[in-house]
């Protein structure tokens, strides 16, 4: 293989950690600048002793993040799987379809030295699986009824080690944390929205103005809550993009079989754009194999198809901005 796949591996790991400490600076530091708006809009009428604006906006952020990471924590990926309306595959099932999806699970997690992690199916037509949990215990993989019934036996198995690819290399913790992030700045948002609808009832009647300063602060945390949400979710998705190249490397890894995944890819990319995924799971589509919900390549969660078939293909795996600084690949 034309990689050096233990280095890329490390590179990726270096860099998401970057990203997730950006997150917890970029809440930090638009509470301070929600707390500095604030105190020079609002003038005499705000004045407390301490940054309540700011304290508020990062405690309904991080406290927000915090339960749902929880759950995460508490119930693994079968939350997460259920919540987009998976149904457990029964490990006894006679379906065709449905064991020959176990068995392949079962391939791949001895190939992987990994558990066997429970199996759910998604009832979409769209080709389509993602891996969910905190640990190589508590994950869960979900594939949609398109995947089983439209791939064939080297295809499917493609995209199950690309899913456990995801699980070897952590990918879901971080995965998980950046979703439970930008559910806190969406919170942050809803809660301005909200507040700054009863203001407005409110403040018609308050002849003390405090009900404009009540305004004015929904207002702040309103904007502060949108912009976090924006920039949440570009760097979500630029730390999704890390990770898909080394999760197809993975399924070449796991399958020895390079033209699995590769023809996956291709029949997702022919396939009608009118298959779409279920509403409910849109805030868990970095997880997805593929996501086209993107509108412009800073929200894209997944590189380009044809990229990533170009890498499998060609044997390289790696974006070309991760060839910088990395040792000799060894020769085909």
């Amino acid at each position: 293989m034309a990689m050096n796949f233990w280095a890329a591996q490390k590179r990726a790991r270096s860099k998401t950690t970057l990203y997730l400490v950006l997150f917890i600076v970029l809440t930090l530091a638009v509470a301070s600048a929600a707390e500095f708006m604030m105190r020079g809009f609002a003038g005499s009428d705000y004045s407390p002793p301490f940054p309540f604006v700011g304290l508020l906006f990062s405690a309904i952020t991080f406290l927000t993040a915090g339960i749902q990471y929880g759950q995460f924590s508490l119930y693994g990926g079968s939350y997460v799987a259920e919540a987009v309306g998976a149904q457990q595959v029964d490990p006894s099932t006679k379906n065709p379809n449905e064991r020959r999806l176990l068995n392949i699970v079962q391939e791949i997690a001895i190939a992987s030295s990994l558990p066997v992690p429970p199996v759910y199916i998604l009832r979409t037509k769209q080709i389509n699986a993602f891996a969910a949990g905190l640990t190589k215990d508590n994950a869960a993989i979900a594939v949609t009824e398109g995947t089983l019934l439209r791939l064939n036996r080297d295809e499917l198995q493609g995209v199950i080690a690309h899913e456990f690819g995801h699980i070897y290399n952590g990918d879901m913790k971080i995965s998980m944390r950046l979703a439970a992030m930008c559910m806190g700045f969406f919170f942050v948002l809803y809660i301005a929205m909200r507040l700054l609808q009863f203001s407005d009832l409110r403040g018609r009647d308050d002849r003390e103005g405090k009900g404009n300063s009540v305004m004015l602060a929904a207002l702040v945390l309103m904007i502060a809550g949108a912009f976090t949400y924006l920039f949440g979710s570009i760097l979500k998705a630029a730390v999704s993009r890390e990770r898909e190249y080394l999760a197809d490397a993975c399924a070449v890894q796991f399958t020895r079989n390079p033209d699995g995944i590769a023809n996956a890819l291709r029949k997702i990319a022919s396939a009608s754009e009118s298959d779409t995924m279920p509403k409910e799971g849109m805030s868990f589509s970095h997880l997805y194999f593929d996501d086209r919900a993107g509108f412009s390549s800073i929200f894209a969660t997944h590189p380009p198809l044809k990229n990533r078939i170009e890498a499998i293909e060609g044997r390289v795996y790696l974006p070309e901005e991760w060839k910088e600084g990395l040792p000799p690949a060894s020769g085909r």
